[in-house]
């Protein structure tokens, strides 16, 4: 595993980006997501990754929910 940089994201905390070989990468993600972060900051986290890639779209932000149904089924 090789550190390349690091940065710090809106929300404070500092990302450090790391190169690591095919082999160890599903590795390397199970520690990120799930030894790395509180439950809050997963959440976060997905919330920031579909922006970036929304705004790579060329969408600037996160399309709202239009309508929401809800099906009632009669008992």
């Amino acid at each position: 595993m090789q550190q390349r940089g690091q940065a710090i994201d809106r929300h404070g905390r500092t990302w450090t980006a790391t190169v690591v070989t095919e082999a160890e990468a599903e590795e390397a993600d199970f520690r990120f997501w799930y030894e790395g972060l509180t439950p809050a900051e997963r959440v976060n986290a997905v919330q920031d990754c579909l922006l970036s890639a929304l705004k790579a779209k060329g969408i600037r932000e996160i399309p709202r929910l239009r309508r929401v149904h809800r099906v009632l089924e009669s008992p």
